[in-house]
């Protein structure tokens, strides 16, 4: 299926490792991380480097049947792998230790980082991944062809609330390299929304059986990006102190007006719904922010 609205063949030639070129590592401590952001790039570091487990799951389904959709993931899960480098980097700049093993990562250090922090939350996972993995199996199974419409349009929110994540972070500190190292995995993130808009566009436009599916999917299944990774308390710290305030939830209505223009997802408003739940469980329970 080609995706007339977004030039694959520009971005595999010019996909590859983030450029941060023009972040100014030596300024990390000018303006030290608080603990809020420390708190939020623990878990943007986290998501950024499960890519590859969430590119496992759809190769299992009719996606590795695409050609367009497996040489976008090749190439995206490569730039979500230094996303997450980047992330580690400046944690360890910042002076900032990590359990389980408090690694400290500089300019120096090996590829990859965080090895252990990494296998102790996939092994955490261990369970709940199998469970996932037969899910999707199953679903693309009785969904057929139509099951990739469900990812892409996933895919679609994830990269959207990741991107504006990254803007209401840059918005929030006053910390120089986290500023100028969102800026460069913003450029990238671009691009990822966009193929993944564009690839849930046109299949939700060419099948009603998929716009069915993936509203009832939407409607039971989804939740933000990174939920179930990371404890629920961590996701509910990130929505709350992203977009807990007013400029914070005009982004999430922006959001959802977005994802609302996608055929069969007139009136959706998943994003702030999202948020609306958390804000109301982080009320019950103060002590998880």
């Amino acid at each position: 299926m080609q995706t007339i609205d977004f030039d694959l063949d520009k971005f595999i030639r010019s996909s590859g490792r983030v450029d941060l070129s023009e972040v100014e590592w030596h300024r990390a401590g000018e303006s030290p991380l608080t603990p809020e952001e420390v708190r939020v790039l623990r878990y943007m570091m986290d998501i950024e480097s499960h890519t590859v487990v969430f590119m496992r799951d759809l190769l299992a389904t009719h996606a590795a049947n695409d050609p367009d959709v497996t040489a976008f993931l090749c190439c995206w899960n490569f730039e979500e792998l230094w996303h997450g480098e980047a992330f580690s980097r400046l944690l360890g700049e910042a002076g900032v230790d990590v359990a389980p093993d408090a690694e400290r990562v500089s300019h120096d250090s090996r590829y990859p980082s965080r090895r252990r922090r990494n296998q102790w939350i996939r092994r955490r996972l261990a369970r709940q991944g199998i469970v996932s993995h037969l899910g999707t199996l199953i679903g693309s199974a009785v969904a057929e062809e139509d099951f990739v419409a469900i990812h892409m349009t996933w895919g679609a929110m994830n990269e959207l609330t990741t991107l504006t994540a990254y803007h209401r972070m840059i918005a929030k500190t006053d910390n120089v390299p986290l500023v100028q190292l969102l800026r460069a995995i913003i450029k990238q993130e671009r691009r990822h929304f966009a193929f993944y808009r564009s690839q849930a566009r046109r299949r939700l436009a060419d099948s009603p059986r998929a716009r069915r599916l993936v509203r009832l999917s939407l409607d039971h299944l989804w939740a933000p990006v990174g939920t179930g990774i990371r404890p629920q308390a961590e996701t509910d710290f990130l929505v709350s102190y992203l977009f807990g305030d007013e400029d914070g939830r005009a982004s999430l209505r922006e959001m959802d007006r977005t994802i609302a223009e996608l055929p069969g997802l007139t009136g959706t408003r998943y994003l702030s719904e999202a948020a609306e739940e958390i804000a109301g469980r982080t009320a019950r329970s103060p002590s998880m922010i």
